[in-house]
């Protein structure tokens, strides 16, 4: 479980690093001039960001059980709407 807060942290941080003015933003913007539903995934939008850092590091580290996929990466992601609002509410 520890590990799923970690992992959607990091994630979340890495997109939320990339606006404008912070230190991803060259990052942000180079992925932006890919299609969306490639640009997404890849940073472009927190959450489908967090889902794919969580579906690999799953199916690389752990042994394949669907269930366990699903919470794994529906945790992550929850986890990471969670940092959001936190974000959110701190940066006034």
């Amino acid at each position: 479980m520890i590990e799923i807060l970690k992992i959607s942290l990091i994630a979340y941080m890495f997109s939320a690093l990339g606006e404008e003015g912070k230190i991803f933003h060259f990052y942000r913007r180079l992925i932006c001039r890919l299609p969306e539903w490639l640009c997404r995934p890849m940073g472009g939008c927190f959450i489908c960001f967090t889902g794919q850092v969580c579906l690999w590091y799953f199916i690389f580290t752990k042994p394949f059980n669907i269930v366990e996929l699903l919470f794994f990466v529906s945790a992550g992601i929850f986890a990471s709407m969670v940092w959001n609002k936190l974000y959110q509410w701190l940066k006034i």
